[in-house]
This record gives structure tokens, C-alpha cells and sequence, in this order.
């Protein structure tokens, strides 16, 4: 009985390990909430409790198998094959809707799972091949916690980014072959010892440890290398937001040059006709003197930079694109409410708002009538609405992620920055093209990124 209560025990102790291999790709998800960084959230007390509580149950399990069954090779493999169900329920009922990451983070602890207990076996076939079944099993499960404690920070290493190589890749075809591939090694594996026999040969005990080595070594390296030209593609895309940026500001400062320039002119020009305004208020011509005062105010109050914001790049992005918008004829209307200060990056602000209203330029000028365009941007606390809207009458054609396809290559980043922005704010976009309209409504959270 106190046998079968420490083996019962150690099963335990043997599907934990594994959860918390499969939580350290998941755990910036469960320590993160939705306004703020924390290490503890109540996510993780709510999911340790649940953990607590299935250890428990299982604990109760295994001591009454082990009791009725005795501790044999066939018990012993069953709780462990079967054992790790409950807690995989406790990790997708905790974290909804990422199916394809939950099989794909377990492919891999399952691979890594085998690796450890083929080494723990090659232990036992040298030093305790002539003891007792139930013990060498005790022994076993022993052995592979302390090898799993030994091999932890390299279970780190391995594990910690894996998800987030994982999210770089895009397609379902994709995604779903390499969440797949370590299962269905997993799962040869598991057939060939899914059996009564205690002791099996030194080829086998050899290739149980070293394909799975060979596999998983060949497997980390190619995601990362899929990782290695992500951040390569992403160095070079931000490198492209880094000369737009810089566009920006150069041709703001150009249009800031040239209105001032302007200003002057309008002001000796003011100074030039102070006389004749003197001169109709003299001759008591009050309509006169309105309409001329009328005029001047107009001049003065022509600027291409308006303050938008406090942030000059956004302030540059947004008055060059509708600048540029008066000179090809294109009608503006806009209303725009953002506060001084902004939790929401003003790069990432500046791009989106710049390549968007470039899209709408162009394909209001394309096509071929005097077109408008409206932009709404709001501001109400916490969260960002933009609405942008141009005049279309050719046809809208959506991608598989529901964005516009287009034929021009713009600043050379076109759509990734709205699908970065999306992703990095937890944003949603939807665009239609209805009436010779074609419409973006766009919401996204405005928070600091932690």
C-alpha cells in the first residue's frame, strides 16, 4: 500500500513536470491581462487552483489502480499515456480558442517527454536491471525527475519562444504540418511501448533515445531558421517605417518652410493694403471692408501643418496625405478628436494613418472622376475609432484575412503595417465597398505595450 501511494504519488509529480513544460510557451498569455503587466493575475490562481485539484483526483486514481491492478509495466505505461488528458483539458479550458498552439506545444513536450524516459530507462537496463518490477518502476519515475530538474533550463531555451516562431507562420497548411509532425512521431512511439513488456532490447532503448534526439534537434533548428528570416523580414520593414518616418518629417518641414514663407508674403502684403481697407472705412464701405477683412483672414489662416496631436509625426502624416489629397483635386472631409498625450505608439500611428490614407488617395485618383475622401478619428478614453472612406467604382477584392489586395507597392509595406498594428492592439478592421464607396472601420485599444 505505501508502495503504490509513492508510485501514485510520483505519476503525479511526473504529469505536472509535463504541464510545466507546456506552460512555459503559454505563460506571457496567462501572465498578462488586458490593461496592465503583472506576473500574478488571477488567470494563474484560477488555474492553479484547477491544477491542485486534478492532481488530487488523479493522485486517487493511479493509488487505486496501483492497489487493485498492482504496480506492473502495463498500470505504470497506462497512467502515463493516459494520465496527461485531464491536465491538457485544464490548459485548453484556461486558454480558449488556440487549438492549433495547444497541439502544437504538446507535439513538442510529448517528444521531449520520451526523450527523458528513454534516458531513464538506459539508467535503469545498467544498474537495476535484477530488481523487483514495481520498484525499478518507483525508480523510473524518479529518475526522470530528477533528469527533467537537470535538463529544465535547457527545456527553457527550447520552449520559451516556441509559440511566438510558431504565430509567425500564416498559413493553415502550414501551421497545421508542423503542429502535426512531432505528434505523429509521438504517436509511433507510443504504439511501439504500448505494451506489457518491462525490459526491451539495447537497439530499441538506443533508438527510442536517439531518434527522438536527432528529430527534435532537426525540428528546433528549422523553426529557427523560420524565426531568423521573420526577424530579418521585420528588420527590414522597420527600416522602410524609418525612412517613411523621415520622408515625414522632411516634407513637413518643406510644407512648414513654404507656408511660412507664404505667411510673410500675406503679411507685407496685409501691411501693403492697410491703406485702401483705411480708405473704405472711411468711405463708410462697411460690406467692402468685411469682405476684404474676410479675405485676409483666409490667407492667414492657410496652414498645411494643423495640431492634430502633440505628436509631430502624426501631425506631419496625417497633413502631408491630405495636402497632397487638395492638390489632386480630391474632396476632404475630416474630423479628428485625439488627446494630447496617447497611449498608442506614435510610429505605429503615423504609419498606419500614413499608408491608409496613401491607399485612399490613390484609388480615389485612379479612378478616373473627381472623388473625396473622409476621415474620422476618435478618441474616447481607452479605445481608438478610425473610419476612412473614399469614393470608388471599381472592385474591391479582400484577401484570405479579409484586407484589400492592391496593386501598387506604396512606401513597399502596404497592408503588413495595418496587420501589425492589428495584432500588436488587439485591433479589428473590417472594410467594405458599397454605393462607389469603399469604407475602413477600424477600432483598436489604446494602451501602452508592455
Amino acid at each position: 500500500m505505501v508502495m503504490s501511494i509513492e508510485c501514485a504519488l510520483l505519476v503525479s509529480l511526473i504529469q505536472l513536470a509535463g504541464v510545466y513544460t507546456r506552460y512555459i510557451p503559454f505563460s506571457a498569455q496567462l501572465r498578462s491581462t488586458e490593461n496592465e503587466c503583472s506576473t500574478i493575475t488571477h488567470k494563474i490562481k484560477v488555474f492553479l487552483l484547477k491544477l491542485i485539484g486534478v492532481s488530487i483526483l488523479s493522485v486517487l486514481c493511479y493509488f487505486l489502480i496501483f492497489q487493485y491492478y498492482g504496480i506492473t509495466a502495463t498500470t505504470y505505461k497506462a497512467m502515463l499515456l493516459l494520465g496527461w488528458i485531464p491536465y491538457q483539458l485544464v490548459f485548453v479550458y484556461t486558454l480558449p480558442g488556440q487549438g492549433m498552439n495547444h497541439l502544437f506545444v504538446f507535439s513538442l513536450s510529448a517528444v521531449w517527454t520520451f526523450i527523458i524516459h528513454s534516458i531513464s530507462c538506459i539508467i535503469l537496463a545498467i544498474w537495476f536491471i535484477d530488481m523487483h518490477e514495481a520498484f525499478v518502476l518507483c525508480i523510473e519515475a524518479i529518475l526522470y525527475l530528477i533528469i527533467y530538474i537537470l535538463t529544465l533550463p535547457l527545456a527553457r531555451h527550447y520552449f520559451a519562444d516556441s509559440l511566438t516562431v510558431f504565430g509567425h507562420i500564416n498559413r493553415p497548411a502550414v501551421r497545421l504540418y508542423f503542429a502535426f509532425l512531432p505528434l505523429v512521431m509521438t504517436i509511433g512511439y507510443m504504439i511501439m511501448i504500448s505494451d506489457g513488456i518491462l525490459w526491451h532490447t539495447w537497439e530499441e532503448r538506443l533508438a527510442r533515445l536517439l531518434l527522438p534526439i536527432a528529430f527534435f534537434l532537426t525540428y528546433h533548428y528549422i523553426i529557427g531558421t523560420a524565426n531568423h528570416v521573420h526577424e530579418q523580414a521585420l528588420l527590414l520593414h522597420n527600416n522602410t517605417i524609418m525612412k517613411q518616418e523621415l520622408a515625414y518629417m522632411e516634407e513637413a518641414k518643406l510644407l512648414s518652410t513654404e507656408y511660412r514663407e507664404k505667411l510673410k508674403r500675406q503679411l507685407n502684403e496685409l501691411t501693403d493694403t492697410y491703406e485702401d481697407l483705411q480708405q473704405l472705412l472711411q468711405n463708410n464701405d462697411i460690406k467692402a471692408a468685411q469682405v476684404f477683412i474676410a479675405q485676409q483672414e483666409q490667407k492667414l489662416s492657410a496652414t498645411a501643418i494643423v495640431p492634430y496631436t502633440d505628436c509631430a509625426i502624426v501631425n506631419a502624416a496625417i497633413s502631408i496625405y491630405l495636402h497632397r489629397c487638395q492638390l489632386a483635386g480630391i474632396g476632404i472631409i475630416q474630423k479628428i478628436n485625439l488627446p494630447p498625450q496617447m497611449n498608442t505608439d506614435e510610429n505605429d500611428l503615423a504609419v498606419l494613418l500614413a499608408n491608409l490614407l496613401e491607399n485612399s488617395l490613390l484609388a480615389t485618383a485612379s479612378d478616373g472622376h473627381r472623388g473625396q475622401i473622409t476621415m474620422i478619428l476618435q478618441h474616447n478614453g481607452t479605445q481608438c475609432v478610425l473610419e476612412i472612406a473614399n469614393t470608388f467604382h471599381g472592385d474591391l477584392q479582400l484577401g484570405d484575412d479579409g484586407l484589400p489586395k492592391t496593386n501598387h507597392h506604396g512606401h513597399g509595406i502596404g497592408m503588413l503595417s495595418l496587420k501589425n498594428f492589428l495584432k500588436k492592439y488587439d485591433g479589428y478592421a473590417d472594410f467594405c465597398c458599397e454605393n462607389g464607396w469603399v469604407r475602413l472601420n477600424m477600432y483598436w485599444e489604446d494602451r501602452a505595450i508592455c
